[in-house]
């Protein structure tokens, strides 16, 4: 089996979330047993400032290093455990010193699997407008809907404020609830894309009607079968 690579901390929340489903799902199928991981864990304060100013030279520099940790500690190949750092994962990919396995690709695979067209895209105010998510839905034949712009700082600062640092609040799950129940009602949505690895830990299936893309459980499961083929 290879082993797996993570570029953690992007927040430490949701790697937590990573690190067990990983376990949970391999154990499921191999009782007894634990799959082989490394974790590089960065600052998601650190990146976060980079992200929102724009700076992707050294915000790449700093994915690099943490890969060539990774890349020394015995992994194969590596993901990253965010959503927003995706923003330079071309470059990054192309001067990666390990494989890597993108959370965009992963998403956008099952998004195609269930023939769905009309797809809500929520995340970090990054992921929502730079565009790296809408690229790749389009040239799938996939219309990405973002929100407005007010719902769009709302739903960053409910990311960046609470749940970066594991703070869920029925309120704030209400209020992103409200934008997708807008979102769907106006643009006759199939789907929603929790783009944005924290958001899994304040919504789930259960709460909304249409098609959930839950990120983090989707990258792992592709992560796992990358792993199983070595």
């Amino acid at each position: 089996m290879k082993k797996i690579g993570l570029i953690g901390g992007m927040g430490p929340v949701s790697t937590i979330d990573y690190y067990q489903q990983l376990v949970t799902k391999f154990q499921q199928v191999h009782p007894n047993a634990c799959p082989p991981i490394v974790i590089d864990s960065l600052d998601v304060f650190e990146l976060l400032k980079l992200e929102e100013t724009g700076d992707k030279q050294a915000l790449l520099q700093e994915l690099l290093t943490s890969l060539n940790n990774l890349k020394n500690a015995g992994a194969s190949f590596a993901a990253l455990t965010a959503n927003t750092p995706h923003m330079v994962f071309t470059e990054l990919a192309s001067a990666s010193p390990l494989p890597l396995i993108s959370i965009v690709d992963s998403t956008l695979a099952a998004i195609k699997k269930n023939k769905q067209k009309n797809i809500g895209l929520l995340g970090t105010k990054m992921t929502m407008e730079l565009g790296f998510y809408q690229k790749k839905l389009q040239s799938a034949g996939i219309n990405p809907v973002t929100p407005s712009a007010e719902q769009i700082n709302t739903i960053h600062q409910i990311i960046s404020k609470e749940l970066e640092v594991g703070i869920v609040t029925t309120q704030s799950k209400q209020k992103l609830l409200e934008i997708i129940k807008k979102m769907s009602s106006k643009n006759n949505l199939d789907g929603v894309i929790l783009g944005c690895t924290e958001l899994p830990l304040i919504l789930s299936q259960k709460d909304i009607t249409i098609t959930v893309y839950d990120t983090v459980s989707i990258h792992v499961a592709d992560i796992l079968n990358t792993a199983l083929q070595g």
